[in-house]
């Protein structure tokens, strides 16, 4: 009689599914972190109320989530904040910010946003002031955004990955003022609506007047 292979072996014999290879690497590793990476810049007059501000949000929030790390680089006129966080807390933070931060923050634009982010590159949130060096005039017209913002995020994990000092790696407060004039990032209103706002589909059938009758499709 001709042997029958069991279900395991026959398993055994065929490549793993997708579904198996995320559930053996749950099994082993853990759940696989799912993050949002955030970068945002912004001007300000009152830099000692910026600190304030972001270390008492931040706190409420690390209440609800503990695990959000990243840096906040508060100088006279502006400011750079890097987050990593989920993307529930990172939204609800960024919502807080675009109604209690009006009147403290200008012209705040997003100039990075990563989702479903594995991994971290700070391992705590941390705030600090700075003197930064001044520059004269600064145009970035002939710069590209993406460019531009990959090295703001690279000079911010140098903070971390390789010890440099913060005050070095942090721009200008003239450098930051040019990204919050640049149309090549979202204004923090505009990102919200974007992708933060329920999604609203509207179908060409319905846009047709007088309404289609309803097609009875069972028994043709």
């Amino acid at each position: 009689a001709m042997a029958v292979a069991s279900e395991e072996e026959v398993k055994a014999l065929r490549p793993p599914s997708l579904l198996e290879v995320i559930d053996n690497r749950e099994k082993t590793g853990g759940a696989r972190l799912s993050l949002t990476h955030i970068l945002y810049v912004a001007k300000t007059q009152d830099k000692d109320a910026a600190l304030e501000f972001h270390r008492e949000v931040m706190a409420n929030l690390q209440k609800q989530e503990s695990s959000v790390t990243g840096i906040l680089l508060v100088q006279d006129g502006a400011l750079v904040h890097y987050m990593e966080a989920s993307n529930f807390h990172t939204n609800a933070f960024l919502r807080h910010l675009n109604t209690q931060g009006r009147g403290l923050l200008t012209d705040v634009r997003v100039m990075l946003s990563s989702e479903d982010c594995d991994r971290r590159h700070f391992p705590k949130w941390t705030a600090m002031g700075v003197n930064a060096a001044t520059e004269g005039d600064v145009n970035i017209s002939s710069d590209d955004p993406t460019d531009l913002a990959f090295d703001l995020f690279t000079n911010l994990c140098k903070i971390q990955s390789a010890g440099e000092k913060p005050v070095a790696m942090c721009p200008s407060a003239q450098r930051v003022e040019a990204y919050t004039a640049c149309d090549g990032y979202f204004l923090l209103e505009e990102y919200l609506d974007m992708f933060d706002a329920p999604v609203s589909l509207v179908l060409d059938s319905e846009k047709v007047w007088p309404l289609q009758p309803t097609v009875a499709y069972a028994g043709l």
